[in-house]
């Protein structure tokens, strides 16, 4: 799977595999649909290319903190929107790298794409699907188990 099929880490992540994990973990397909939408459209809301402030949200180490504040906002209101947005922060954290290193080596030929599912190693791609199925569940706990404790 790469850009040229169609197949980008971004949207396959993002939007597919998201809302896979979602329903496995026992979203109803309203929930996961709206879960992968708000995640997949944080590359249309916030594009990388635009501004530090949007770029922020996809390179570590701000988007970690992106990802706790959506994190946050998501189980304080039990919000799907807010939860999708934290997910693509922090799966983003994982695919690009610190401040971008990823994109940066692969542009002067020093490395893969970092938007290639496929290419990316295995340790990169269990670290995103467990990250994600922990944040999921967590919410899950919180907002449907009655906690509201962050």
């Amino acid at each position: 799977m790469n850009r040229i099929t169609g197949d980008a880490m971004g949207p396959y992540v993002h939007s597919r595999l998201t809302l896979e994990w979602a329903r496995g973990i026992g979203y109803s397909v309203e929930e996961a649909e709206a879960i992968a939408r708000a995640d997949l459209g944080v590359d249309a809301e916030y594009p990388a290319r635009r501004s530090p402030a949007t770029l922020s949200r996809h390179f570590a180490p701000t988007a970690w903190m992106w990802g706790a504040a959506y994190y946050r906002k998501a189980v304080s209101d039990c919000d799907l929107v807010a939860l999708g947005r934290a997910l693509h922060c922090l799966q983003d954290v994982y695919a690009h790298g610190w401040f971008g290193l990823a994109h940066i080596r692969f542009n002067l030929g020093m490395g893969r794409d970092p938007d290639d599912w496929e290419a990316a190693p295995t340790r990169e791609r269990a670290r995103i699907e467990t990250t994600s199925r922990r944040v999921l569940t967590a919410y899950l706990n919180r907002c449907r188990g009655g906690s509201r404790r962050l």
